[in-house]
């Protein structure tokens, strides 16, 4: 009877991984809650295309969930309180004009990328040393 390709335990330690990097974009993490090394998951990356398929689309999730909770900071706001003599007395909205930026570079890069402008003046010398020249 043949071997499977896979035991189950690997089966098991590659779904949590995915959950895992699902959840939190982070492979470090992913792969302490599966009980692998990092090597380990880029070798299974490495090996198998569906498992890397898997892996990109695990990431595009919660990219996604990131740049939700970006929206929600940049436009919705948090909740901050207002305390008085200890106590919570009152709360207002606090937005992120950071984040609010970060999006619009990244969803409008035709209006609102940084443009740099530079001018070189004089001239550039450049020195081609041999490769046995000792450095």
């Amino acid at each position: 009877m043949a071997k499977p390709h896979r035991t189950v335990r690997t089966d098991r330690a590659r779904e949590t991984f995915l959950k895992t990097l699902r959840e939190t974009c982070n492979v470090s993490e992913a792969a302490r809650a599966a009980g692998i090394g990092r090597r380990t998951a880029y070798e299974w990356r490495e090996a198998d295309e569906t498992f890397a398929a898997n892996w990109q689309d695990a990431e595009d999730e919660a990219a996604d969930k990131l740049e939700r909770e970006a929206w929600r900071r940049a436009v919705e706001g948090t909740d901050k309180p207002v305390t008085f003599q200890g106590a919570i007395t009152a709360t207002y909205k606090e937005y992120s004009d950071r984040m609010l930026e970060i999006l619009l570079k990244a969803h409008r890069p035709d209006k609102f990328v940084e443009r740099f402008k530079g001018e070189v003046s004089g001239g550039v010398s450049i020195t081609v040393l041999p490769e046995d020249a000792g450095l």
